[in-house]
């Protein structure tokens, strides 16, 4: 199915290069459409096409705005090369995941610049270190919570271990399973504690962060995604959380950490 649709982006990458260059047939118009619709329909794959395609609905729109930009034929192939790079390298298995866009644009809106750093960091480790790649998914994970923490004016302890610092984060976006009553709510949230107190646990067990005896855990791949999957869904469920929910206002005597100021 993947090989499918990267033949397809291919064959819609060609399609507009012909028409940037003069080179278009009858046939295109209706092969644009139809492949159009195949990357615009999905979610994951709409989010990683060029920008113009989302925009010229009909391939006749392509041929006034490729104009307007570019005046030689070579500087449209490169621009439509480029702009179809991120779909063809999802599609075709590359280091690009589908669901990193859509955490990555999460991260951006929360405009912090240590959070940011982190999540790129587990991003680039991810084969080559995982290791590593799982220190940088904990600390990703750990920034956002300090970093909402900081917004909206609620004191910690620096020192805080990672599961309470979550439930104390949870707790400011009202996320915490006790505050619910709909079974089914308490349930998931119950769950995302769970996870994150095991997720804790794998790091501590298998990273870089302490040193192994010898014959220790390999960590490899797998476990670098698993890692950076968990912290990366649930910062950006924390930080969409917290753009969209006012502040709690209270005192959470579990870390002393108090609400001093609702958030507007």
């Amino acid at each position: 199915m993947q090989n499918d649709q990267f033949n397809q982006a291919m064959e819609l990458r060609m399609i507009l290069t012909r028409i940037a260059t003069g080179e278009d047939t009858k046939e295109d118009g209706e092969k644009y459409k139809f492949l159009r619709e195949v990357f615009v329909s999905n979610t994951f794959t709409k989010a990683l096409l060029p920008d113009f395609v989302i925009t010229c609905r009909l391939l006749n729109d392509f041929w006034p705005y490729i104009k307007r930009r570019f005046s030689t034929y070579a500087d449209r192939r490169e621009f439509i090369r480029e702009e179809f790079e991120p779909i063809l390298a999802y599609l075709e298995g590359d280091k690009l995941f589908m669901h990193d866009s859509i955490i990555s644009d999460s991260i951006g809106k929360f405009d912090c610049d240590t959070v940011i750093y982190m999540w790129n960091k587990a991003l680039d480790r991810r084969e080559a270190d995982p290791d590593g790649a799982i220190t940088a998914a904990r600390s990703l994970l750990e920034s956002v919570c300090k970093q909402i923490l900081v917004e909206r004016n609620i004191s910690y302890d620096d020192s805080i271990d990672l599961p309470k610092l979550f439930k104390t984060t949870t707790r400011s976006l009202n996320l915490a399973p006790e505050r619910h009553i709909e079974s089914i709510i308490k349930q998931i949230l119950s769950g995302i504690q769970n996870t994150i107190h095991g997720f804790a646990s794998l790091r501590n067990k298998i990273s870089d962060a302490h040193g192994k005896p010898k014959g220790g855990y390999k960590v490899n791949k797998r476990h670098a995604e698993f890692a950076i999957n968990i912290a990366g869904s649930t910062s950006s469920f924390l930080i969409q959380t917290h753009l969209e929910v006012p502040a709690v206002v209270g005192v959470f005597t579990d870390n002393k950490a108090v609400a001093t100021k609702q958030r507007t």
